[in-house]
């Protein structure tokens, strides 16, 4: 019993400096989130934020977690498109932020999406011509990049056609690498 009351005590504690960590990035104007702002918003101490994650990287990285499936989801086949247009118009609605986190943290952010559908790829089985870590890597860049243009204001296009295209391009790549007989010489 004591252990289910620690695992409801561990899980309320890491929620509480999620919700302290999305509240202050999607309310603060501080372009940059340090930890003695979430565990003050969460009101925990300093030693309980350690005990849950490494630094503010990381627990920026656990916030992403949830909306980046939504992204892993569309780009392996089982998205929903309605879905993916409502994260890019909360993405356009807080592009200041979008633009800081996704050409800011490419590379932790890419591994993130990347680690998220090479999870989806392995669960559904599929297999590709490259290994399952680099074909993730690929279609994640892939959708990654298309967002940050358009949140970069590169070009603009609207949420639907975008939500559309990325989740076609990347069905289409995700079936151009999947495992197949190796053409013919002469091919």
């Amino acid at each position: 019993m004591a252990e289910k009351t620690e695992d409801r005590r561990k899980t309320r504690t890491r929620n509480a400096l999620l919700a302290a960590f999305n509240d202050l990035i999607l309310k603060g104007r501080k372009k940059t989130i340090g930890i003695s702002d979430v565990i003050e918003k969460a009101n925990v101490g300093r030693s309980t934020f350690y005990e849950h994650y490494s630094n503010a990287q990381d627990l920026h990285m656990q916030a992403l977690a949830r909306p980046l499936s939504i992204l892993a989801d569309a780009a392996t086949g089982q998205g929903d498109t309605a879905k993916l247009q409502k994260l890019l118009e909360h993405f356009w609605e807080n592009r200041q932020r979008a633009r800081d986190t996704f050409y800011g943290q490419r590379d932790q952010v890419g591994r993130l999406l990347a680690g998220q559908i090479e999870e989806r790829l392995e669960a559904s089985g599929q297999d590709s011509v490259l290994p399952r870590k680099l074909a993730s890597m690929q279609i994640a860049e892939s959708a990654l990049a298309v967002i940050r243009g358009w949140i970069g204001a590169e070009a603009s296009c609207d949420v639907e056609t975008l939500a559309i295209s990325i989740t076609r391009t990347t069905n289409d790549l995700r079936h151009s690498i999947a495992r197949c007989d190796p053409p013919s010489e002469g091919n």
